[in-house]
């Protein structure tokens, strides 16, 4: 079973005025044996999506982790990150329900996917000024 540690989302403005939706965290998979496994052979079928406070879901669709790990305590340490865009309005801090479907150790046809459920801070990060979106000028 997977979980995440330290985990928050951090919005930025793009140079299209869009916004890039940034997640960095820790994988944390519990496994006894003294040694992990190489997770990116047994990680599949991935999704992510979060779900700000006014209802708008945006779906992580790029992600990442290290095949390194931090390897202590019965539990394997993978760094993860994850991104997406969105277009909103403006950006600021706040909070949003990140849900994160995956399958580990399974093929299809074996059963629903396992699901990670929680909620996250989010971060509005970069310049102050272009934190809400551009006005369009009166012709």
């Amino acid at each position: 079973m997977l979980r995440f540690a330290d985990t928050s989302v951090r919005l930025y403005r793009k140079r299209d005025w869009s916004v890039s939706v940034r997640l960095r965290s820790y994988l944390m998979i519990h496994c006894k044996g003294g040694q992990g496994f190489r997770l990116g052979a047994y990680l599949n079928q991935l999704e992510a999506t979060l779900t700000l406070s006014d209802g708008q879901i945006i779906k992580l669709e790029e992600y990442g982790f290290t095949d390194e790990c931090v390897f202590e305590m019965d539990h394997m340490i993978h760094e993860f990150w994850a991104s997406g865009t969105a277009s909103l309005e403006s950006i600021q801090d706040g909070a949003a329900r990140l849900q994160v479907e995956y399958r580990l150790f399974s093929s299809p046809g074996q059963g629903d996917p396992d699901r990670i459920d929680l909620v996250v801070p989010i971060l509005a990060r970069g310049v102050y000024a272009q934190r809400w979106a551009r006005r369009k000028r009166a012709a």
